[in-house]
């Protein structure tokens, strides 16, 4: 099975991210709102002793809950090479606190250490082909004038599947985040 950590977004959020995907606008993979969240860690594919290891290690996670705030509409991996569309999150203490208790946990049990930067988001397509000028075209003309914050109060361990429409994320196991903010 393949797994990954996430937050969700709340229903309301959810909605208005969906808003600025624009399918007339933009030939790409839409993600279905549905499948919206924020990836904390990548765990990947596992047998189910490591599955049950690493979420044994969730439910002792001690954080905040997560703050997310929007910086913008953006792409990874870079605007040189933009191959996902996404709303970036600034990297906030909360958020980034989540993040480093997830790992810590996860790297416990045997996961690998990330080698990459983390970049919170939310991703709302897969670019394909397109070429970077027309993604920045697009990014232009979409760029709201401000997008809404939110706060995860949860991390949920998701069960990936990987489809030719797109990935369906299946939720596994959720763990409440209530550490005291100092």
């Amino acid at each position: 099975m393949r797994l990954f950590t996430a937050l969700d977004l709340p229903d309301d959020i959810r909605a208005q991210y969906a808003d600025l995907q624009a399918p007339a606008a933009l030939d790409a993979q839409w993600t279905d709102p549905q499948q919206f969240h924020v990836t904390l860690r990548f765990i990947g594919d596992v047998d189910t002793a490591q599955a049950t290891d690493y979420e044994a290690a969730l439910a002792s996670i001690e954080a905040p809950t997560a703050e997310c705030v929007p910086y913008g509409l953006s792409v990874l991996p870079s605007r040189r090479n933009p191959s996902v569309l996404i709303v970036g999150l600034e990297r906030r203490a909360r958020l980034l606190s989540v993040y480093q208790s997830v790992t810590d946990a996860l790297e416990e049990q045997g996961l690998e250490p990330e080698s990459r930067k983390y970049r919170p988001h939310v991703t709302l397509a897969r670019l394909d082909d397109l070429s970077a000028e027309t993604v920045h075209r697009f990014l232009s003309e979409q760029e709201p004038e401000e997008l809404p914050s939110f706060t995860a109060d949860a991390v949920h361990l998701y069960e990936s599947t990987l489809t030719p429409e797109g990935a369906i994320h299946e939720r596994r196991a959720s763990f409440s985040l209530n550490t005291p903010v100092d």
